[in-house]
């Protein structure tokens, strides 16, 4: 026998899966597990002989060789068939929805999927094996879709159900006997119960959560108390809600949750309960339904998980007017940092709020002196911190407003934008079967495992240390910028910054307190910490900018980490990694840089970007090149713009010689001087200037050197970037020359080693070239005082392979010789002091240089035969 059956309690998505089961399994017989439903009985009361549903004692269990169970994996949950499971070589199929539960039914073939009624995983069966469908089969299919699912509006709904119900209509489902059998309307008691559960209800939060609790002693049976809990909590419009009604000396436990709330199937399962995630019960006797009902509210604290709430996604610091300003200075406010509207504060207390469409009329009016107070919004419409994300999302949509002040007792916390909003709601905008909770976020990504692989032990133990630090000081720190791009990039970065939410400079000066060696810039509100090792942290207060006008040093203003981020360059920069232990490793990211990363792209984040900053383009350049990444269309537009409008020409020469100086210590820096190029940033920084393919050839070559040589070559120390700068104009008359020397305001040392390996280069190749062997000494002596760097270039400019040879014999060997002999020992030797020791430690390096002494004793051998002992002192 093929036995098709479902939970005790049986409803319309039982039956309905029952009927739709015995299609896919010939001369299956249909039972209940224990007492249908109420409205189901009726239903196949008023319809008799159209389904043959037996119950369980005119089943002869021996007979039964294949179980099909439908709506439930439960072993409790299929009453007096349970123990069949138990017995060997019985088959058993299973259809279910639900979650999986503490005693599940172990099954050869088992088809368990997200859906809201298991009917429509049996229709889409039916329909893709296309086995046909009555119009009366269809009308019971829909009921049970249409009961599980809350007439389609319950949570756990899904497209596939939608889909199956349009599909059923088509079949010839007659719906309008929907509302005649599943439960549409009250009658008068069922109304008295739902509103003493009403009467009887209290409600708190929890962990974030808005919850409903209800108890009743009834001395009658109410069928149906779950959906009666489910009203509940729309009534009290509360994520949780939980009932316990004792009615013929059994205890009814029923629980109701939003999605992504709380397991209720889980949560209710060690009563003994089952069900779904967002709809579970469970029956008991000879308990106090107060007192159970006291204990799951004691559990509900460590089953609700932390979820979102208001203070974890509100924008904090709040830019705030206070009352007595005029409008016209809240205007100037409200312009300088692009709000649309601010909150009006007295002594920290919020008292209204004041938008820029106001303002905009009291200027029209000429009103600008009056104050703020008097033509603010009050009343203003609050949150507190503790509530549930959905709680402020329900009141910003309620009452139209774009924003949400956050206050605690009075004072002004924070405040909810439409941004902060979105970003919080992003998983609901997913479908169900994608949709992930907690903090999985595009902006959010864990980076505990990649940090604790990539970066050095002590590293990682420095920064927890000053995580801990800001913990203890009631701050938040952040490390930010390219140590975030370069640890996503997989690339060695240790040139730390961090940033405090809270008061920076304090935090720095708590190192000093520890010992540590600190420097503070109190103007911009940031500085240094010097730990042991050479290792430095820059620590800055979170803060926004504002450019007065275009090429201007920014004006400060302390403000959360969002808009610190936002003030940066581009996206791949504007990326944070928290420090604090709760968030510990957390990878923060409004603006898409992570995205960009993996896109290959490089993006401005706003479009004024440039004008506010112009040296942003050198910036921008170098990244793209160093990264190999590629200029976002829009970001190469906007740079082209600032380089056409002559932005970069208003830059002080102090700052452009900053710039080149970071671009010629790029460790491959052609790329980047060819990009400016094409965006023509060289001639309007340098008017005549002619950086082409000479520059590029020299640029090359220096790249070779650096190469092979790197080893030999000296260190240039921080001179190196002047031998590209002579590169860059190599090309160009030597008016122009000279005038970029001067825009760039060189120090006397860098305009004479520009001017040496410009101006000298030619007459070099002169008197260096030539086929005739030349001595080392003579080499060595023409070059003696030439900057290293002058030298460099020279090599790298010249097109004479001889030249080329000798100076770089001069810079990886020759430059380094001196004698092995000091001053002392040739005093020693019996020479007087004075000029002539000079002399005869010049001669002896020309010796060494020109292959005539090697050892000490030859150098010794060399004085005596090169000068009369009649110069010995005596």
């Amino acid at each position: 026998m093929i036995l098709v059956t479902s939970h005790i309690g049986s409803d319309f998505d039982s039956l309905a899966s029952m009927v739709a089961a015995a299609k896919l399994y010939d001369g299956a017989v249909l039972s209940f597990s224990g007492s249908a439903g109420r409205t189901v009985r009726e239903f196949l009361k008023r319809f008799p002989g159209r389904w043959e549903v037996l119950t369980p004692r005119k089943i002869t269990m021996a007979d039964v060789d294949l179980l099909v169970v439908v709506d439930a994996r439960s072993r409790s949950r299929i009453g007096a068939f349970a123990p069949l499971l138990d017995r060997p070589g019985l088959k058993v199929h299973l259809y279910d929805h639900h979650p999986p539960a503490q005693d599940e039914i172990e099954a050869e073939k088992r088809v368990i999927e997200p859906v809201g009624a298991v009917a429509t995983l049996l229709v889409e069966i039916l329909l893709r094996e296309g086995i046909p469908i009555s119009p009366q089969e269809a009308t019971l299919f829909v009921m049970g879709i249409y009961e599980d699912t809350g007439a389609l509006t319950f949570g756990s709904t899904c497209r596939r159900d939608f889909e199956a119900v349009a599909r059923l209509r088509e079949l010839g489902a007659d719906m309008t006997l929907i509302p005649l059998h599943v439960e549409m309307a009250l009658s008068a008691p069922e109304r008295r119960l739902q509103d003493q559960l009403v009467d009887h209800g209290w409600e708190r939060y929890v962990n974030g959560a808005r919850v409903v609790l209800s108890t009743l002693s009834l001395d009658h049976y109410v069928e149906g108390l779950s959906l009666f809990v489910h009203r509940l909590r729309d009534y009290f419009d509360a994520d949780v809600a939980l009932a316990a009604v004792t009615m013929e000396k059994r205890t009814y436990v029923v629980g109701r949750s939003r999605e992504g709330v709380l397991d209720m199937a889980a949560f209710l399962a060690p009563l003994g309960g089952g069900g779904h995630a967002q709809a579970a019960s469970v029956t008991l006797t000879g308990v106090d339904p107060a007192e159970v009902l006291q204990d799951l509210e004691k559990a509900l604290e460590t089953a609700i998980g932390p979820s979102l709430l208001v203070r974890d996604i509100m924008t904090r610091p709040v830019m705030a007017v206070e009352s007595s300003i005029s409008l016209d200075e809240a205007y100037r406010v409200m312009i300088r940092y692009g709000h649309a509207a601010l909150p009006v504060t007295a002594g920290g207390r919020i008292k209204g709020i004041i938008t820029r469409k106001d303002l905009d009329k009291a200027k029209l009016h000429g009103l600008g002196q009056v104050s703020v107070a008097e033509y603010m919004t009050e009343g203003v419409i609050s949150v507190r911190p503790e509530a549930h994300l959905a709680e402020a999302h329900r009141m910003m949509v309620a009452h139209n407003i774009g924003r949400l002040p956050v206050v605690l007792d009075g004072q002004l916390q924070g405040i909810v934008t439409r941004t902060d909003m979105l970003r919080a709601l992003y998983p609901a905008s997913l479908p169900l079967e994608e949709r992930h909770f907690g903090n999985d976020y595009p902006w959010q990504e864990d980076l505990t495992d990649l940090m604790a692989r990539r970066l050095p032990t002590e590293t990682n133990h420095l920064l927890r240390r000053l995580g801990h630090m800001a913990d203890a000081m009631g701050m938040k720190a952040f490390a930010v910028g390219g140590f975030v791009r370069d640890l996503l990039l997989g690339k060695i970065n240790l040139d730390l910054d961090v940033v405090i939410e809270g008061d920076g400079v304090a935090f720095i000066k708590a190192w000093e307190g520890e010992g540590y060696r600190v420097s503070v810039h109190e103007r911009f509100r940031t500085g240094t910490i010097h730990f042991p090792g050479s290792l430095k942290v820059d620590v800055a207060t979170a803060r926004r900018e504002f450019y007065e006008y275009p090429v201007a040093q920014p004006t400060v203003a302390s403000d959360s980490l969002k808009h610190d981020l936002y003030r940066r360059d581009f996206t791949v920069n504007a990326m944070a990694v928290a420090l604090c232990e709760e968030r510990w490793g957390q990878l923060i990211d409004y603006f898409g840089g992570r995205r960009d990363l993996r896109r290959g792209f490089l993006k401005v984040l706003h479009n004024l970007s440039f004008v506010e900053d112009p040296t942003r383009v050198f910036r921008g350049v170098r990244l793209e090149q160093r990264l190999r990444l590629r200029l976002e269309d829009n970001t190469a537009r906007l740079m082209k713009s600032c380089v056409k409008g002559g932005l970069l020409s208003l830059l002080s020469g102090l700052r452009v010689k900053s710039e080149l100086e970071i671009l010629f210590s790029e460790a491959a820096p052609l790329p980047a001087l060819r990009r400016l190029r094409e965006f023509g940033a060289w001639d309007v920084l340098f008017p005549g200037i002619s950086a082409d393919q000479e520059t590029d050839r020299i640029v090359r070559r220096l790249a070779v050197f650096f190469r092979r040589l790197s080893h030999d070559l000296p260190s240039f120390n921080d001179e190196l970037w002047l031998v590209y700068l002579a590169a860059l104009l190599f090309g160009s008359d030597e008016t122009i020359q000279r005038s970029v020397m001067d825009r760039l305001h060189l120090a006397p040392r860098e305009r004479r080693v520009v001017e040496t390996s410009l101006f000298s280069h030619r007459s070099a190749e002169n008197d260096l070239g030539g086929r005739a062997e030349k001595r080392v000494s003579e080499i060595w002596t023409y070059l003696q005082g030439v900057p290293l760097t002058a030298c460099l270039f020279w090599a790298a400019a010249t097109d004479r392979w001889r030249v080329r040879r000798r100076l770089l014999h001069y810079l990886t060997r020759w430059h380094k010789v001196h004698p092995m002999l000091s001053g002392q020992e040739v005093l020693d030797l019996g020479y007087r002091e004075g000029p002539q020791i000079g002399r005869i430690l010049s001669g002896l390096r020309s010796a060494r240089l020109d292959g005539a002494v090697e050892t000490r004793e030859e150098e010794i051998q060399w004085i005596l035969d090169n000068f009369p002992k009649g110069a010995k002192r005596k």
